[in-house]
């Protein structure tokens, strides 16, 4: 199955063609804002290379959150259009399954706490157990958010933690262990998960779990133009 994957929630923008476990072409560029003018180039770029067009691909994988609101919005909306007028699936992967997947790579069967920081004293969490999803993903205080783990978790001590968050959580559970495997998202695991995912139902649509930071202006202070 030829996977287009696209990345851009996070401090990432990323972008994979894999065809089963052969990784055709893959893209990556750190940054923390300019999403929008490097990802159609990319995935221009990232189809070239594998000598492939939009029509030849069985499915597009997107990282549909949660994360930064514009970063989601822009992959998820970029996804649904090449998707337009060919027979493509489109599927949703949450960052946090992502982020995960890379610790899963060197042991399948881990127990893993998959965290990133939302700001606001806040964190997005979740909890996967190999292929299974324990915990969807949530938002919630760092205390709060090991509560919730941990009752998940059970009896269970083998904890590993990954993502941007993962200091909030080691610094009040200590005997957790903090991954080393990366914290960004790997666009070439989001094309592994994608092609994994069942059919979808229905169209992906972002996760936010939260409003966004920014907000427009309102009330006596907000200025208006007018026209003479």
């Amino acid at each position: 199955m030829r996977v287009l994957a696209l990345d851009t929630a996070l401090q990432r923008c990323s972008v994979a063609i894999a065809d089963g476990d052969n990784v055709l072409a893959w893209r990556a560029l750190d940054m923390e804002r300019g999403h929008a003018e490097h990802l159609a180039p990319m995935t221009a770029a990232a189809l070239d290379e594998a000598g492939l067009r939009v029509g030849d691909l069985a499915r597009i994988g997107v990282v549909a959150g949660p994360g930064g609101f514009t970063g989601v919005r822009l992959a998820v909306s970029f996804a649904r259009g090449l998707a337009i007028g060919h027979s493509i699936d489109v599927v949703g992967v949450t960052s946090l399954t992502a982020v995960a997947q890379n610790a899963l790579q060197a042991d399948q069967d881990a127990l893993i706490a998959a965290v990133i920081d939302a700001r606001r004293n806040q964190v997005y969490a979740s909890l996967v157990h190999g292929r299974r999803v324990l915990v969807p993903p949530f938002v919630d205080n760092p205390a709060a958010a090991i509560a919730r783990l941990e009752a998940a978790a059970g009896d269970s001590k083998a904890i590993s933690v990954i993502g941007s968050g993962a200091e909030f959580i080691t610094s009040l559970r200590p005997r957790w262990v903090r991954s080393t495997a990366g914290d960004q998202i790997d666009a070439r695991c989001v094309a592994q998960l994608a092609a994994m995912a069942p059919v979808p139902t229905e169209p992906v649509a972002p996760i936010y779990l939260r409003a966004p930071d920014a907000k427009p202006p309102t009330g006596p202070n907000l200025i208006q133009s007018s026209s003479s």
